[in-house]
């Protein structure tokens, strides 16, 4: 029996969706990044039942590289924990691979820690996805499925060059045959590929330089996935250059020797990857325990079928052998009958039991209304910035440099305030004027303003402030602050009232 697979594709603004059965793709639909669109991918999910694998390929994905001690159990897990806290504190889409062990010293790990840093462009996904109570299986990116296409490349220092049609020019450094960085190009409709494959070269040369990930004087083996026709033309395009060489890929050849079933008719790879992903998983994703619970609870119901079928199997069996050995004793046939119907009856009550994988009308009434709800709630830039710039009129000694502002659902509810919509969070960097380093009056001055922040609504956290008074900080640095320049950052968090 041929098992049906439902892939995704994530870019920035676009989700791609394609079932798949034995390999073959039997539907293949894309919804867009707006509240039309993820309403029909909600009605999609309904009719679409199975394993579901989600692959990003997304400008904010981040890599790191640590050396770490070598750890096992709840130490390793507690590290890991710390670097996470660490690296990537404002999202949970986070992953730790350990690329190799130190043969030397203390034989430490190698480990690429790696998050996808933007959380808003993926959670409106997941949300409907549980709703619809989607087996998810896990959460992947482009970088990760890259890796096993270039495992037999000769090259300790290649850089994999692919274009995804919804997304733009994916390019992916690896250092004997690890994965230690990638970059995400976006492609305009004016930019060919080829002309964008030209322009990002250098760049990402220059880059690869600046973070010492290119050994001085070695030559960056460059591998382009591209159709035959687009060959040709970057052929001629990439001029020589001793710093560099050129590898081109046909994307038609390797879809072959992957057995891909499917017409390549341009350089665009994203079939590369998702039927790569399809092969082989990579072992580590980006998908919490609470993303993947549908998924766990398929494996253990197709694993309770199995079970019930191989018992029923086995008391039939058992009960064909004992009406044989009974030498067609009627009386004992038909109480081995009626224990078969008994063993049949439990597995059908064993079969019942088991969770509905179709939504029941409360869910999606629910789901629904929680969609509304983010909808009605939708921030207004000029809502929320409004009290800051009346605030900041009544406080002239205060300059803002710079102002940053991101959506986040873990930051605590304050009270008299929804509690299930994101809150908004602003991050305030300025200085304050005029106070000629007199950091009493300075201070105060800074608490007359963030208690004027906090009656507009906002629970207002310092960051940092001209003159760290706590146990910890340090006095000897601050007092070479330049004369009238005082720095302090602020936290602002607003959700709307109930």
């Amino acid at each position: 029996m041929r098992h049906a697979l439902l892939l995704l594709f994530l870019s920035a603004d676009r989700l791609h969706a394609q079932l798949m059965t034995g390999g073959k793709i039997e539907l293949q639909r894309d919804f867009t990044d707006t509240p039309d669109g993820r309403g029909n991918f909600a009605s999609f999910l309904q009719t679409a039942k199975c394993p579901t694998y989600l692959l990003t390929d997304l400008i904010e994905e981040d890599f790191r590289h640590e050396i770490v001690p070598h750890l096992s159990g709840r130490s390793r897990t507690a590290l890991l924990q710390r670097k996470f806290d660490q690296f990537y504190r404002g999202t949970s889409f986070h992953q730790a691979t350990r690329l190799q062990r130190q043969k030397t010293g203390r034989r430490d790990d190698d480990m690429l820690f790696s998050a996808l840093t933007n959380p808003s462009l993926i959670t409106p996904w997941l949300n409907i996805m549980l709703a619809q109570q989607t087996p998810l299986a896990g959460i992947y990116s482009v970088p990760q499925i890259s890796a096993p296409l270039v495992k037999n490349h000769p090259s300790n220092h290649l850089l994999l060059i692919s274009w995804e049609k919804f997304s733009g020019l994916r390019q992916t450094y690896f250092s004997e045959h690890r994965l230690q960085i990638s970059r995400l190009t976006p492609v305009h409709a004016e930019l060919t590929f080829q002309d964008a494959v030209v322009n990002e070269l250098t760049r990402t040369y220059q880059y690869l330089k600046s973070l010492s990930l290119l050994p001085s004087g070695q030559t960056l083996d460059v591998r382009i996935l591209c159709h035959a026709k687009d060959c040709n033309e970057l052929r001629a395009k990439l001029s020589d250059d001793p710093n560099m060489h050129y590898d081109f890929a046909d994307i038609e050849e390797v879809g072959k020797q992957l057995k891909i079933n499917y017409r390549f008719t341009d350089s665009d790879a994203s079939q590369i990857f998702l039927h790569q992903l399809a092969a082989s998983r990579p072992k580590t994703d980006y998908a919490s325990a609470e993303h993947t619970r549908y998924y766990t609870l398929w494996q253990l119901r197709r694993a309770l079928n199995w079970s019930s079928g191989v018992l029923l199997l086995a008391s039939l069996l058992w009960a064909t052998a004992t009406v044989w050995q009974s030498g067609g004793n009627a009386t004992e046939a038909e109480t081995l009958k009626i224990q078969a119907q008994h063993i049949v009856k439990e597995a059908q009550q064993i079969t019942q039991s088991f969770p509905s994988t179709h939504t029941p009308a409360a869910d999606m009434k629910a789901s629904v209304s929680i969609m509304r709800k983010l909808d009605q709630y939708e921030p207004i830039p000029q809502i929320i910035l409004r009290p800051i710039s009346t605030a900041l009129d009544r406080f002239p000694q205060i300059e803002v440099d710079n102002l940053g502002w991101q959506g986040n659902a873990t930051e605590p509810v304050a009270i008299n305030t929804l509690a299930d919509v994101p809150a908004q969070v602003i991050t305030m960097k300025g200085n304050l004027q005029g106070f000629d380093n007199d950091y009493r009056a300075a201070l105060a001055y800074l608490d007359r303003f963030q208690l004027e922040l906090s009656t507009h609504g906002y629970q207002v956290t310092a960051l940092t402030k001209p003159l760290d008074v706590s146990p910890s900080g340090s006095l000897a640095g601050q007092r070479e602050a330049r004369e009238n320049e005082l720095a302090f950052s602020f936290k602002l968090v607003w959700r709307p009232p109930t």
